[in-house]
């Protein structure tokens, strides 16, 4: 599988997240057992925090799941032009997926209150970056039998 589709069913993968919709870790297990040991560090990088992120949207608690959802739409819209309405209504974001997050480069407490969260809980954030390298780490471990790159950590 070529690099632009591992890259392209990834980024379908995330948006399913991003609007909070079930994703399986079945949904991944194709992807990521196409990247092989001879795939780029970001290829394996990308589809293993890909499948971190799943796991914990399939299995944490609501809270997490929410810090997680809030967490991609800080991340990924701080991706791409800035591209910001003068008034943006945060409500209006309650489903929204990469198409419209790209570019807003939301603020934490901005990102936390698109998805229903306290806008003033920052741990939330690193409790969930937390928790996303335990089981990135954990997922890379079970797929290539190594330590993680940095990266990951």
């Amino acid at each position: 599988m070529s690099s632009s589709l591992l890259r392209e069913d990834r980024l379908a993968l995330w948006d399913r997240l991003l609007r909070g919709e079930p994703v399986r870790p079945e949904d991944c297990g194709q992807l990521v057992s196409q990247v092989s040991h001879d795939a780029s560090p970001e290829e394996r990088a990308g589809s293993i925090l890909l499948l971190a992120s799943i796991r914990i949207a399939e299995e944490a608690n609501r809270a997490m799941r929410r810090n997680l959802r809030a967490a991609l739409r800080y991340w990924f819209s701080h991706t791409g032009t800035k591209d910001r309405p003068p008034k943006l209504r945060l409500r209006d974001l309650s489903d929204a997926g990469l198409e419209r997050v790209i570019g807003l480069y939301l603020s934490w407490p901005e990102a936390m209150e698109s998805v229903g969260g306290n806008p003033k809980d920052y741990t939330a954030l690193k409790r969930l970056e937390s928790t996303l390298r335990a089981r990135c780490a954990n997922e890379w471990r079970e797929r290539f039998g190594s330590t993680p790159p940095d990266e990951l950590l």
